[in-house]
């Protein structure tokens, strides 16, 4: 169970010494919403190591359910949570186009959210998959950033989610005649490739 506590302050300074001493624990250890509400400043906290030990329990016994042996991995960094799985039904977990897998790591998302209401980042992999793909995908784009500077013309990518929008914008920064600009509303916002004088 993952537990969430609450502190207050009269500055966000004392709200925050007063959760790290209370807690006995470092600001690494922890992710933690904060707001002012009648100039009294306020954090709900929970431990990162209570997420892992929550992701470990729920894959562990959805693996069994599931009768899916698989080794995994779970790394907290930047607030983000990776879990990386190796096991003997890679393709089960994967399903077509990845769709198991990004449908298993929206499940997991959705239920710690259910119970304890922060938006907690989880990046699931089953045998290096989305490595492979992203790495795929960016030389994709570098052959789309090509065209345009030979071209010297604009070329609107199809919609795609931000992860990958992300990594649109990343490659064409490298590049020196390139900009990026992100337009439209989810699920259809999609990124323009535009080549540009400089």
């Amino acid at each position: 169970m993952i537990e969430v506590y609450n502190f207050e302050g009269q500055t966000e300074e004392e709200c925050r010494l007063n959760c790290l001493n209370t807690l006995d624990i470092y600001d690494n250890e922890i992710i933690s919403k904060e707001y002012q509400e009648d100039n009294v400043y306020k954090m709900e906290v929970v431990k990162i190591e209570q997420i892992i030990q929550f992701i470990d329990k729920y894959l562990k016994e959805l693996f069994l359910k599931m009768n899916i042996k698989a080794n995994y991995n779970i790394n907290e960094e930047d607030k983000i949570f990776t879990v990386e799985i190796k096991g003997t039904d890679n393709s089960i977990l994967i399903g077509k186009d990845g769709k198991n897998l990004s449908s298993l790591q929206t499940i997991i998302r959705q239920v710690l959210r259910n119970m304890i209401d922060f938006n907690i980042r989880i990046n699931l992999d089953v045998a290096n998959y989305k490595l492979r793909k992203q790495k795929y995908f960016a030389q994709d784009i570098k052959k789309i950033i090509n065209e345009v500077l030979a071209t010297k013309t604009s070329t609107k990518l199809d919609p795609m989610n931000s992860f990958n929008r992300r990594i649109v914008h990343n490659v064409a920064s490298n590049y020196y005649n390139i900009e990026t600009i992100s337009t439209g509303e989810e699920p259809n916002r999609c990124v323009t490739i535009n080549y540009v004088e400089k």
